[in-house]
């Protein structure tokens, strides 16, 4: 959520405080979202824990978010909040579930190494742990796949509008996506699908450690949301026409 309140400030300091200077804004912010796409999303793919890798992934996929708030556009305004709102579930839920496994060792270590093979034998948390794997991704028919969807559009409408530099920025982060089911494959495999070895922090006895009922919540929000997208794409939709309209929350604000 801290993460998204510098969304919102972007959001605001683009169609609220510095109207004037959006075009030069927006290209700064496409720039900046490519570089997030691309740093974060190989710097995962590079990173031995299992946390640091779901935190450059939030770099990753932040960078979506900002390349849609350079496009600048309706749609593509409305393909950041989608994004916003989603990957907040996704990424709150790989957390506890990599918080989770962490807290089924000794050393509480999340370190690929020393996690090697700890969730063997969880079916229920690797499953959890796949399938929010794949909504990050943007795997159908989950609710980071509306996320990726919605970018496309935006980055298409955009291209449409006169900026036909939108194919190119597009296309690279299409790419980045693929980094994305790279990483986030990789670990589960080591993670769930291998035996435990010599390298694996010491266990804990079965049934100590965190609860998996938040993180199964959040992923069943997910799957929800990408089979009944309608009512968050409508309403993300309605918030992008009016956030273009300064004057809206101004009167808001400060009445009159």
């Amino acid at each position: 959520m801290v993460v998204k309140v510098g969304v919102y400030g972007l959001l605001r300091l683009i169609t609220l405080l510095l109207p004037g200077s959006a075009p030069t804004l927006r290209l700064v912010l496409i720039m900046l979202g490519l570089i997030g796409i691309g740093f974060g999303g190989v710097t995962a793919l590079r990173t031995h824990n299992v946390k640091r890798i779901l935190a450059y992934s939030t770099l990753a996929q932040i960078g979506f978010i900002l390349l849609a708030i350079g496009w600048g556009t309706p749609l593509a305004l409305a393909a950041a909040l989608i994004y916003a709102f989603n990957h907040a579930l996704i990424k709150s839920a790989l957390l506890m579930l990599a918080g989770l496994v962490a807290s089924r060792t000794t050393t509480k270590t999340s370190s690929l190494a020393a996690s090697h093979g700890v969730g063997y034998g969880m079916p229920w948390i690797s499953a959890l742990f796949f399938v929010g794997g794949l909504a990050l991704a943007g795997i159908p028919p989950l609710n980071g796949f509306i996320s990726k969807l919605a970018i496309v559009q935006g980055g298409a409408e955009a291209a449409q509008s006169g900026d036909p530099n939108s194919w190119v920025w597009l296309g690279l982060a299409v790419a980045g996506s693929i980094l994305s089911l790279l990483y986030i494959t990789n670990t589960w495999q080591n993670v769930f699908q291998k035996p435990p070895d010599n390298r694996t922090a010491n266990l804990k006895p079965e049934g100590e450690g965190d609860s998996w009922l938040a993180p199964a919540l959040l992923i069943g929000a997910c799957v929800a949301l990408g089979l009944f997208a309608a009512p968050l794409v409508d309403a993300a939709q309605s918030i992008a026409v009016q956030i273009t309209q300064p004057a809206l929350y101004i009167s808001a604000v400060l009445g009159g």
